[in-house]
């Protein structure tokens, strides 16, 4: 028999590897204690069933059980369950320790999405419940406990955790209905401290607390008729995460105002100003090549920003005036690598500009067209070059074995040449041992 500590301040003797510390409070399902595991060193709850009843020490199996069975950030985790000492006395159970506050202490200091984000995290854990077998059915901010900081295991900052899961039932149509309205509830408590009833008796009270979006799945979650709503809790996750991915797309971008377009003016300025330069050779030195050179990256840079803010034919028409400039400074200095090596690097960037037949063509020719240097250095950059260039195409075709194949060894080829000729770059180096990793690997897939 285990050793026992009967004076511990516990209600009833457990195993003497457990020290109370304080009362964390109790309720109508049990007591729940402080305490530190000696044997695993680290603080713990344990909780009681609150009397020996039979309907006492149910719940109290009936929460250890649903807990062990789902894993999730948002539930409290079971570590152990034991009958205690003394045969008179009731069930008890040892639970992972949530440092922080209760969420009804905190529901005035969450912003929008913070509210959003709590209720978005504990539906998920609901939602795993739900697929378990089990519906929680008290779903309340008393029930809720927020971290405040990262524990051992790495949850986040302010996550939200369910810590009462004592009344949970079995899952139904009307249990899962239950649920979905309790999250709407703590949702628009959280937003606006209203209850259902005001929120659809006055509406626009809360829009500033409550944008249109929310608003919507509020009342989609409280709806009471049977086939309305969220029938699935799911889809309310979803929505929740859709809103959340929304709101921080915005955020992200809000820049892309006034200060954004002034930006965008100024790049565009820079554009036309560099374009006039070198167009009227204004640039001290240049050769005609170097002047082709300017344009083509002047035209590349610009192609690029405009692919990247979505503007595809604007960015396409750019990239072909840049390709253009690219291959007349090629043409008018066959041997600079410099040109050869800016033309490959933007048109294996530009995968969202042209199409995949597109793209092969261009690099093929500019492998056929990158020569044969004189010095050792240049020898091994063009290799280097031309292994990059095979990678490309061997991405660009990889729903063709046979060619992916077929490129890959061109590449490993190119990277050992590029090695023979400068031993000891450690690019060179770096990329032949990427690439034969990859043909490794998928040879024994």
């Amino acid at each position: 028999m285990a050793e026992v500590h009967p004076d511990n301040n516990f209600p009833y003797p457990i195993p003497a590897r457990y020290q109370s510390i304080k009362l964390l409070g109790q309720g109508g399902s049990g007591l729940v204690y402080k305490a530190y595991d000696q044997r695993l060193k680290r603080t713990v709850a344990i909780k009681f069933a609150r009397s020996p009843s039979i309907v006492s020490r149910h719940r109290l199996v009936n929460e250890a059980r649903l807990l062990s069975s789902v894993d999730h950030p948002a539930l409290c985790r079971v570590f152990d369950v034991g009958e205690p000492e003394v045969s008179s006395s009731s069930l008890f159970m040892v639970l992972e320790y949530i440092e922080g506050k209760p969420l009804s202490k905190q529901r005035s200091c969450l912003s929008v999405y913070d509210a959003a984000k709590v209720v978005k995290s504990l539906t998920d854990g609901v939602c795993r419940m739900h697929e378990a077998g089990y519906a929680h059915n008290d779903i309340t901010a008393q029930n809720i406990m927020i971290r405040s900081a990262d524990n051992a295991e790495g949850e986040s900052n302010n996550s939200a955790v369910l810590v009462d899961l004592s009344i949970a039932a079995p899952s139904s149509p009307t249990t899962i209905k239950r649920d979905i309205y309790q999250l709407g509830t703590l949702l628009l408590s959280l937003l606006t401290n209203m209850k259902p009833e005001q929120f659809f008796q006055h509406p626009i009270t809360h829009r500033n607390r409550l944008p249109a979006e929310l608003s919507r799945i509020v009342k989609k979650a409280l709806s009471a008729e049977p086939n309305e709503g969220f029938q699935h809790c799911r889809e309310l996750q979803q929505e929740l995460d859709g809103w959340l991915r929304h709101y921080q797309l915005r955020k992200r971008f809000f820049w892309l105002g006034a200060g954004g377009a002034a930006i965008l003016v100024i790049i565009f300025v820079l554009f036309i100003f560099l374009r006039e330069q070198a167009n009227r050779h204004l640039l001290d030195g240049y050769s005609i090549e170097q002047n082709q050179y300017a344009h083509a990256l002047v035209f590349a840079h610009y192609s690029q920003h405009l692919a990247n803010g979505g503007q595809l034919q604007q960015a396409a028409e750019q990239a072909e005036l840049a390709l253009t400039h690219f291959d007349d400074a090629v043409a008018s200095s066959p041997g600079l690598l410099k040109y050869h090596s800016e033309r490959a690097h933007f048109v294996l960037s530009s995968g969202n500009i042209f199409t995949r037949s597109q793209l092969t063509t261009m690099l093929l020719n500019a492998i056929n067209e990158l020569g044969n240097p004189d010095t050792y250095e240049e020898k091994a950059a063009a290799h280097y070059l031309r292994a990059e260039m095979y990678l490309g195409l061997a991405e660009l075709n990889s729903e063709q074995p046979h060619l992916v194949e077929r490129w890959k060894a061109s590449a490993l080829s190119s990277a050992e040449a590029a090695i023979k000729h400068q031993p000891g770059v450690d690019r060179y180096q770096q990329l032949h041992d990427e690439i034969d990793k990859s043909q490794s690997s998928a040879g024994t897939d």
